[in-house]
């Protein structure tokens, strides 16, 4: 149990969220225009991270820069409108907000700012945070530490008394990079290996375990 935490930053995709069906939902619809072959969402999942332009590079695959542009608007309008049709909140979130309620909360993402607010509203949880950081093109993406130094700087934290949840090794090079505690989660989209061997200050399985480490 940590006591001296003010602020808790978490990742959405994979750590507050289960929006893969919907990803990929988008992500296939725009191979299926652009008549290339579809991806198992297993597959999407491993290419998750680092923005959306950079999840399109991924499953359109090399070779194919020249339909770049084009796949990523397709992308873009299909998953706007339908972002809420299949994501859901990873069991315990919705319990464990409340209970968090004594300290300041965020959202830090590399989906694209207008997104984010859009998954949390459609999932309920928006009141819950402070502050919520997608990605903007003024400032680099996770792993960076910078995103998440200029949110600190938004709420008026203090990285050494901010925790910065997430599921994959980006989160947690962010928040070292930012000073900040890191927990890393084992149940989001991030090989549970690869998360640990980041070296998170605190690893769990459930999102309410959370909870049993911040609160007295």
């Amino acid at each position: 149990m940590i006591q001296q935490i003010d602020l808790i930053v978490f990742d959405l995709d994979g750590t507050l969220a289960d929006s893969l069906p919907d990803i990929a939902s988008a992500a296939n619809y725009a191979c299926r225009r652009l008549g290339l072959p579809e991806h198992p969402a297993e597959a999407i999942k491993q290419m998750i991270g680092g923005g959306e332009r950079q999840l399109v590079e991924r499953f359109l695959g090399q070779g194919r820069e020249g339909l770049l542009e084009e796949a990523l608007r397709l992308y873009l309008d299909y998953y706007g409108r339908h972002l809420g049709d299949l994501t859901r909140l990873y069991p315990g979130v919705k319990e464990t907000l409340p209970r968090l309620g004594g300290k300041k909360l965020a959202v830090l993402s590399n989906k694209r700012q207008s997104f984010s607010e859009q998954v949390l509203r459609v999932t309920g949880i928006f009141p819950f945070f402070a502050a919520i950081r997608g990605g903007v093109d003024e400032l680099p993406l996770k792993p960076s530490p910078e995103p998440l130094l200029a949110l600190i700087r938004e709420v008026q934290g203090n990285s050494a008394r901010t925790l910065m949840v997430g599921d994959k090794p980006g989160d947690v090079l962010a928040g070292k990079g930012a000073g900040t505690l890191t927990l890393g989660v084992t149940y989001g989209y991030g090989e549970p290996s690869a998360v640990a061997a980041a070296g998170p200050d605190f690893l769990v399985d459930h999102f309410a375990a959370i909870a049993g480490i911040i609160l007295p």
